[in-house]
């Protein structure tokens, strides 16, 4: 049993990325997709997802790949513009950026949970692209900073459509995370999570947008994602949260109105008008280091890319786990493998998290699968800090699991 897909449920849904660039026209996402043996049913709607209509599911897609395709030559627009020359691409998901850069002159490191990472790496090296994707955590530092060993130069770092997901507190991890890698390469970070908003792509020429904010909510909750990320939140409040961790903020647009969008001439033209003022509306974020900020942000065992110890035993039906160090994407899979291999018999679960020092979103799945399957009250935690508390209560998890 892979542990890594249970604890990371959305890496089936970085897929859709790549199938809506080969429906746009994009021939390098077409080559992914044949060289990884991808399903092309996987980019299409769950048929049983009833919530959404056959035609509103198609107005959908369309907008949303509009998006998605201004989204990608965006980011190909600003590394030939700037002319930068290394990119890490974090939360790279399925597309092609990677034979992208080949084709540019640009080296390239895409960052994602190691199971999506694996199976891009295979196709990486049956194209002769090199070791370009690495596995790891978006909030660990370690990770980010093992990913651009072998850069040279400036760096420009991406990141598109994982903000949605992260909290305050693990965007401030990753940030941390930026800012070691910008102060020794420098550079750039760019992302437009916060000023692209896909809903009104998504619902402009649909009959029942409601329904789609259902579907929505849905999908989260059985993705065991309770809360928005800072990507949702409201943008001058993050942009002062980014700025007050030493980051100046600049606002680029996100479409400037020459690029050949292939979606816009492939929709009706009765929509065309609705996504065109979407696209102009829209913005990327570039975010350069401060040379004035002084203060050296911390960031909790985030010095290594593992750091995590479980200490268990069973008694009766009572599972007892004593972690130290670390659980994020990487290392939460090692608590489902005690749970699992400690078998049926397991009644209740209590996590002693005294020396835990951090906890992402990752791990807080991993503790609500236990939770589907003992029932809530089951599964407890014990000792935790503050800090780790705050995390709990911020996502609202501390309303399903006890915090002792």
């Amino acid at each position: 049993m892979d542990y890594r897909t249970m604890v990371n449920p959305t890496y089936l849904t970085a897929k859709s990325t790549v199938f809506m660039l080969a429906v746009a026209g994009n021939e390098d996402a077409k080559k992914m997709i044949a060289g990884l043996g991808l399903q092309e049913t996987l980019a299409k709607r769950d048929p049983s997802d009833n919530l959404v209509s056959e035609a509103d599911a198609k107005a959908l897609m369309a907008g949303v790949t509009v998006a998605i395709e201004a989204r990608y030559a965006a980011l190909s627009r600003t590394l030939k513009n700037d002319g930068y020359k290394n990119l890490l691409d974090v939360a790279c998901g399925y597309t092609p950026r990677a034979i992208f850069c080949k084709n540019n002159g640009i080296s390239y490191a895409g960052l994602d949970v190691p199971v999506v990472a694996e199976e891009l790496q295979s196709f990486a090296d049956k194209e002769g692209l090199g070791k370009v994707y690495h596995g790891g955590d978006a909030t660990n530092a370690a990770s980010l900073n093992a990913a651009v060993e072998g850069f040279e130069g400036e760096v420009l770092i991406s990141c598109e459509g994982l903000l949605q997901y992260l909290s305050p507190s693990e965007f401030e991890q990753f940030l941390d995370g930026v800012r070691q890698i910008l102060e020794k390469h420098s550079g750039a970070f760019v992302t437009s999570d916060m000023g692209v908003k896909y809903e009104p792509f998504a619902t402009a020429n649909m009959s029942s947008p409601e329904a789609y904010d259902a579907s929505r909510k849905r999908t989260m909750s059985n993705s065991d994602i309770y809360n928005d990320g800072v990507g949702r939140m409201d943008r001058e409040k993050v942009k002062a949260f980014i700025e007050a961790r030493g980051f100046k903020v600049e606002a680029q647009p996100f479409y400037h109105g020459d690029e050949n969008l292939a979606m816009l001439q492939a929709i009706p033209e009765s929509w065309r008008d609705k996504y065109l003022e979407l696209l102009k509306n829209a913005c990327v974020w570039k975010m350069t280091l401060d040379p004035d900020y002084t203060q050296k942000a911390s960031v909790s065992g985030a010095e290594k890319i593992e750091n995590l110890t479980v200490d268990y035993r069973k008694s009766g039906g009572a599972l007892e786990m004593t972690v130290s160090g670390r659980i994020d994407t990487i290392s939460a899979p090692a608590i489902l493998k005690v749970f699992d291999e400690c078998g049926e018999g397991v009644s209740s679960v209590k996590v002693k998290a005294k020396d835990l020092e951090y906890i992402s979103s990752a791990g807080l799945r991993t503790m609500m699968i236990m939770v589907k399957k003992l029932g809530e009250g089951n599964v407890t935690v014990e000792g935790a800090s503050d800090e780790v508390k705050e995390i709990f209560t911020v996502t609202g998890f501390d309303g399903i699991i006890p915090l002792l």
